[in-house]
């Protein structure tokens, strides 16, 4: 049974390709190839838009190397990704490691990277196959009315989560940096630290916040990942200077079970969860294709997956069983200038992350609500903006370890985001059989959809439990 397809006019905005004006019919068709070949169009009586290839030199570039990230391109698309993925998930995979154990842990990451490359390649397809873009329409259009709505929660739950987990993060590294006596006795305290959070997200993550859209951000997210290698660094050297005879101080488990190992699962699921936006950059890519998809996110997490490994090794083998919470916590920053530095960078890339969660969560509630970014009045967006803000900023205030909203919005939201929901957009699009799709979509969908439902109930489980344990 055929698909219902999105208007006209909607699914004819966002066409890439064409240029000028007028009716559907007048609209000439270019692809990037034929812009390059410097291709002009003819009109020669009888066919009324005919592209001329022929007798026509490539187009130079004035300055060919400068495009190295071209805006829709290869490593656009993948840093972009990847900026996305290395957020505030990795301040977190020592204490993952503790948990989960060395080797599953590895086993896990890799089996999680994987699966996102697989998963974001079914949001692809699914794209390709209906035209609808974006979690809403697809969970509307394909699994009918009301999921939608339960696509939007998860996606604003997910996305929120990330903002309060950004105010935790920023009040996680001045801890170490006022812990001196030579600092204001206020500044010690709990509320001095509040204060301070309060000062800069007031200054710097608020303003970032409030714009309706951020633009050209393939150059930022090649910085903050940068920033965020330098960290990986940083964990590596401070840890290797503390080993006796090139081995590590602390007894490190290959392999633990139990709750916490559930935990652990969780932590990995939100630190690799990408496809909140995956479908913005399949739409921005030059030629979108699921294969090229899948090319983009498998080079990100080849370098999410290699900077997981080791920062989470070298953090768990720098402190042992003695790190249970972000890695922030266990640096001493003032008289460690390569660590400092490190925090430097590090707050940046959560600032502007933060600004980056706040419009999706936001695009989620203005589509329940009925609302359009881009026709609402600036003044409207600002508000609406600003008090999403204060409720991020109030709950990171007061939520006391960044690991509970780890484990909740990581298995909870994770395991809709990242498996549930690619699997049966996939299932839904149509012709979905054995003989029709192969032996290895079918199995490895209903394994994603499988391991989606074991995030879920295990590890909401899990994280609720250890949470009602410790208190």
């Amino acid at each position: 049974m055929p698909l219902e397809r999105e208007s006209m006019d909607e699914t004819g905005a966002e066409m890439q390709g064409y240029r000028g004006g007028g009716t559907m019919a007048d609209y000439t068709l270019i692809t990037p190839e034929m812009e390059d070949m410097g291709g002009g169009v003819i009109n020669d009586g009888n066919d009324k838009n005919e592209v001329l290839l022929e007798d026509v030199e490539p187009r130079k570039r004035k300055f060919p190397y400068c495009d190295l990230i071209s805006h829709g391109g290869m490593l656009s698309g993948a840093y972009n990704l990847a900026s996305v993925t290395l957020g505030s998930g990795i301040i977190t995979l020592p204490s993952a490691f503790n948990s989960t154990g060395i080797v599953l842990s590895v086993v896990v990451l890799l089996v999680i990277s994987l699966a996102t490359v697989f998963s974001t390649y079914l949001l692809a397809l699914a794209v390709d196959k209906t035209g609808y873009r974006g979690y809403e329409k697809l969970a509307r259009g394909l699994l009918g009315r009301g999921w939608d709505y339960w696509a939007a929660f998860n996606m604003w739950m997910f996305c929120f989560g990330s903002c309060v987990s950004y105010v935790i993060s920023v009040g996680d590294m001045l801890r170490p940096i006022l812990d001196d006596p030579s600092v204001n006795p206020f500044l010690q305290t709990v509320w001095g630290n509040r204060c301070l959070v309060i000062v800069i997200w007031f200054c710097v993550m608020l303003p970032l916040s409030i714009p309706k859209e951020i633009n050209s951000l393939r150059y930022a997210s090649v910085v903050g990942v940068s920033f965020i290698m330098y960290f990986v660094v940083a964990i590596v050297v401070h840890a290797v200077r503390g080993f006796e005879h090139g081995k590590p101080r602390h007894d490190l488990k290959l392999f633990r079970s139990g709750n916490g190992a559930i935990i652990g699962f969780s932590l990995f699921i939100f630190a690799f969860l990408c496809q909140t936006n995956c479908l913005e950059v399949y739409a921005e890519m030059r030629k979108p294709t699921p294969r090229r998809m899948t090319r983009d996110t498998m080079l990100s997490m080849v370098i999410c997956c290699f900077l997981y490994i080791i920062s989470g090794f070298f953090g768990y083998a720098d402190f042992g069983d003695a790190i249970t919470d972000s890695v922030l916590l266990y640096y001493n920053v003032r008289d460690d200038p390569m660590i400092a530095v490190a925090y430097a960078g590090l707050a940046f890339k959560l600032c502007v992350g933060f600004a980056i969660c706040m419009q999706p969560s936001r695009d989620s509630m203005y589509y329940c609500i009925g609302w359009n970014v881009t026709t609402m009045p600036f003044w409207k967006n600002a508000l609406f903006c600003t008090a999403l803000a204060i409720v991020a900023l109030v709950l990171g205030l007061f939520i006391p370890s960044i690991t509970i909203v780890f484990g909740l919005v990581g298995s909870l939201c994770g395991g809709f985001l990242g498996f549930i929901f690619p699997s049966l957009f996939y299932m839904y699009t149509g012709n979905w059989s054995l003989r029709t799709v192969g032996f290895f979509h079918y199995f490895c969908t209903y394994l994603l959809l499988l391991s989606g439902v074991v995030a879920v109930v295990f590890g909401t489980t899990a994280a609720v439990f250890g949470e009602v344990e410790k208190n």
